[in-house]
């Protein structure tokens, strides 16, 4: 009785490269068209060998050729015959073969590796990549409104627009360069929506952190503007590169985070002669009093405040002074 089969044609490593299903018995192996089984070898006869369905199991007769085969490494001359197991591969000329029926054993299914599954591309809404951008621009336009004057023209309004989203734009496209060389997709929709998202957030942050400094008279709130900014650049940066090699996601995050904690180290080492590490020690531009929620300090409790000072600002004058080669003077 016949049985269903397939013979698996091997690499050099022992992995199958091609399969042929046994349709019909007796399958003839061999290079001439003729063959059930062809294989493009020159050290293979036209009809090179005879599978047939034994009494015991499958059976190999080599027919009439000049090298003969090898089963599991043994030479077996023209003319004989071997019983063909699951566990043996066949070598007829420098082709490895292996043999599986549907009396063998079924080896048990294995769990699919996590970097073999297929790499998800971004799903959104087709609205999405509009409105964000659109919400960004708007944000950026009343940045610039809000820190102009009455004098300011109309191109320094667009030119304070159309430059940030002229770098977005290239940024995006070089992001997607990227992916197409290492991943075969221009992810250039992926690559703009992480940087719209990034923006976004930067400059809400911008926006609000002097609002509610300002507002509750918190000015050391704006040593997080620091903080955001390289934790933000350095969570956008893993981001695009998820894209590019999403395989290495946990690699790529321990590498990125490693050097924004550098970052942030030679940050506040650079800054450690002043009197905030982070963020600015002032605010280049003051709300609205009618955004001020705290009670403001008497006039005369903020001179007293300033005298406090004058003594700190003094030595640190005088340190300057002597790091700078000066003479000294406290002018």
């Amino acid at each position: 009785m016949d049985h269903a089969a397939v013979i698996e044609i091997l690499d050099r490593d022992g992995h199958c490269r091609e399969l042929h299903q046994v349709r019909s018995w007796p399958v003839r192996i061999g290079r001439s068209p003729d063959a059930d089984l062809v294989l493009s070898d020159p050290h293979l006869a036209g009809v090179h060998a005879l599978l047939h369905w034994a009494e015991d199991g499958p059976r190999l007769n080599l027919l009439d050729s000049q090298n003969g085969g090898w089963f599991d490494g043994q030479r077996v001359a023209a003319g004989e015959s071997r019983l063909w197991t699951p566990q043996a591969t066949v070598q007829l000329g420098t082709t490895r073969l292996r043999l599986r029926t549907a009396l063998d054993p079924l080896a048990p299914e294995r769990p699919l590796p996590r970097a073999d599954e297929p790499m998800r591309r971004d799903a959104r809404p087709a609205w999405a990549l509009p409105g964000l951008l659109a919400l960004w621009l708007l944000m950026l336009w009343l940045v610039n409104w809000s820190g102009s004057d009455a004098s300011a023209s109309w191109v320094d309004a667009v030119s304070g627009v159309l430059a940030p989203l002229g770098v977005a734009l290239i940024w995006a496209g070089l992001w997607a360069l990227v992916t197409q060389l290492f991943r075969h997709w221009f992810a250039f929709g992926a690559h703009l929506w992480r940087a719209l998202v990034a923006s976004v957030l930067l400059q809400a942050v911008d926006l609000a952190l002097p609002l509610v400094a300002y507002a509750f008279s918190w000015p050391r709130l704006m040593a997080l503007e620091g903080l955001t900014f390289t934790v933000c650049i350095a969570v956008l940066l893993w981001w695009h590169a998820s894209v590019v090699w999403p395989r290495a996601r946990r690699r790529l995050a321990f590498g990125i985070g490693a050097m924004a904690l550098v970052g942030l180290a030679l940050t506040v080492g650079r800054r450690t002669e002043q009197q905030h590490w982070l963020g600015p020690n002032y605010l280049s531009a003051l709300p609205p009093p009618a955004l001020r929620l705290v009670e403001p300090r008497p006039i005369d409790g903020f001179v007293d405040a300033l005298q406090e000072l004058e003594e700190p600002l003094k030595r640190q004058s005088l340190k300057r002074n002597e790091q700078e080669g000066g003479s000294g003077d406290d002018e």
